[in-house]
């Protein structure tokens, strides 16, 4: 259907201005992750990687990548800052039919369900973005210390300790021998 779509739009032009409209070129480079999918628990990092290829003749330059993660849960918040510091990478020109291989991290800062993908554009003006397929990650929610539950055992056990103290130093005021007063 796009082909049908591009092909009558050029007719169009031709028809209309009587010139040949410029060829539209493919997207320069193409981006692969090294996995589809991932589980790790909450506050774990995932550490992946991304392929960047030119499949063209010749240099692309000025390639961007920028990682990116959203939910598919609703009402769960995402904020791309906590899981990741280094999201963007600027990427030495790369040669036609090579690739540069990027690393990523994340670190899960939510529990659920989350797409997490790489999008590639240049620093040209109106520059076409092209993105990886999605990487599926599932973050389990890791029970924690309950400091709630920790409270109660924080305070308590002082207290518990002062008055065993104080109860052995009663019992040892007790057992000790009296001095005796002097008869008069």
């Amino acid at each position: 259907m796009k082909a049908y779509l591009r092909l009558t739009a050029s007719v169009a032009v031709v028809l209309a201005t009587g010139s040949v409209p410029p060829a539209v070129e493919a997207d320069p480079v193409v981006v692969t992750l090294d996995r589809a999918e991932a589980s790790i628990g909450l506050g774990q990092t995932l550490r992946f990687t991304s392929q960047v290829r030119n499949p063209g003749e010749q240099d692309a330059a000025g390639v961007i990548a920028h990682l990116n993660v959203f939910a598919t849960d609703p009402g769960v918040y995402v904020d791309p800052e906590d899981w990741s510091g280094e999201r963007t990478q600027y990427l030495e020109p790369i040669a036609g039919g090579e690739a540069e291989t990027l690393e990523w991290e994340l670190q899960a800062v939510n529990s659920g369900r989350f797409v997490v993908y790489v999008a590639l554009s240049t620093d040209q003006a109106a520059a076409p973005v092209t993105s990886s397929k999605s990487l599926q990650l599932s973050v389990a929610q890791e029970r924690t210390l309950d400091t709630g539950g920790a409270a109660p055992i924080a305070a308590g056990v002082p207290a518990a300790v002062a008055l065993l103290m104080g109860a052995a130093m009663l019992r040892r005021r007790r057992h000790r021998p009296h001095d005796k007063a002097p008869a008069g």
